[in-house]
C-alpha cells in the first residue's frame, strides 16, 4: 500500500514537471512567459470592464471584484478541459504501468492551480501597490476557497476525461458548454445585484459561491447571504465532485488503458 502511493507520487511528481517543461517549450520567454499570456489576459480585462463598469455600486475594488471573478471561473474551466484532453497529450506514457491516466489529470490540476494562484496573488499585491492599501480581509478564507474550486473541477475533469474518452464528440462539446458560465457565474455582476427570485437557483453553481466567498475574503464590507452562499456548501460540493469523479474513473479505468 506505501510502496503503491509512493510510485503513484513519483509519477505524478514526474508528470508536473512533464507539464510544465511542456508549457515552458511552447511559449517565448521561457517560465516568465508562461505567466505573461494569463496575466496580460486579467490585466486586458479588468482596464476595459472595468472602465465601462466605474460608477457601478459595487460596495469593493472593482479590480479586485473582476480579478477574484476572471480568476476564479478561468481556473475551474483550465482544468475541466486539460483534464478532458489529459489521455490524447499522454497516451505514449500509458506504455509504462505505474503511469494511470487520473494521474494525467492530477498533474494537471496542480500545474494550473499552481499558476493560476502566482498570477492570481500577483495582479493582487500589483492593486495593492496601486491603491497602496493592503485590501485583504480574510487571507485563510481566499486559500480555502481556492483550494476547494481546485478540487471541485478536478472531480469534473475526470467525468469530463471519462465521458471524452467513451464518447469521442464530446471533446468539441464540453468546452462549448462550459462558456455559458462565463455569464452566470458572478464573473460580472455580484449576486446581490440580481432579482431576488433567481438568486437560489444561480447559487446552485459552486463557480459563483467561490467567486462571491473570494470577494468577501478580500473586503469585509462585501456582504453575503449565508443562506445563498456559504463555504460548508462550496467545499460539500467539492467533496462530491471529486469523489464521483474518481469513482466513474476507477469503474471505467480498464477501458481507458486497454482501448
Amino acid at each position: 500500500m506505501r510502496n503503491g502511493l509512493k510510485i503513484q507520487l513519483s509519477v505524478i511528481d514526474a508528470l508536473i514537471y512533464r507539464e510544465l517543461k511542456t508549457r515552458v517549450s511552447n511559449v517565448k520567454f521561457g517560465v516568465f512567459g508562461v505567466f505573461i499570456e494569463p496575466v496580460g489576459v486579467l490585466l486586458i480585462f479588468i482596464l476595459i470592464i472595468g472602465a465601462l463598469r466605474r460608477n457601478s455600486n459595487i460596495p469593493m475594488s472593482i479590480a479586485l471584484f473582476l480579478l477574484s471573478g476572471i480568476t476564479l471561473y478561468t481556473l475551474f474551466s483550465s482544468i475541466a478541459i486539460r483534464a478532458l484532453n489529459a489521455i490524447n497529450a499522454n497516451k505514449a506514457l500509458f506504455i509504462y504501468r505505474p503511469v494511470k491516466p487520473v494521474d494525467t489529470v492530477i498533474a494537471r490540476a496542480i500545474v494550473e492551480t499552481g499558476l493560476y494562484a502566482i498570477v492570481f496573488l500577483v495582479i493582487s499585491f500589483a492593486i495593492f501597490i496601486f491603491k497602496e492599501q493592503l485590501i485583504l480581509a480574510n487571507f485563510p478564507l481566499l486559500v480555502i476557497v481556492f483550494i476547494s474550486l481546485s478540487f471541485c473541477a478536478t472531480g469534473f475533469g475526470l467525468f469530463f476525461m471519462v465521458a471524452g474518452f467513451r464518447y469521442e464528440w464530446l471533446s468539441q462539446v464540453v468546452p462549448l458548454l462550459l462558456r455559458p458560465l462565463w455569464f452566470i457565474s458572478g464573473v460580472f455582476f455580484s449576486i446581490q445585484q440580481l432579482p431576488q427570485w433567481i438568486r437560489p437557483w444561480l447559487s446552485w453553481n459552486p463557480i459563483l459561491q467561490a467567486i462571491e466567498l473570494t470577494r468577501s475574503a478580500f473586503d469585509s464590507d462585501y456582504i453575503l447571504n449565508p443562506t445563498i452562499i456559504s463555504l460548508p456548501y462550496l467545499i460539500s460540493c467539492s467533496i462530491i465532485s471529486i469523489t464521483l469523479g474518481l469513482w466513474i474513473y476507477l469503474n471505467n479505468e480498464k477501458i481507458l488503458l486497454t482501448r
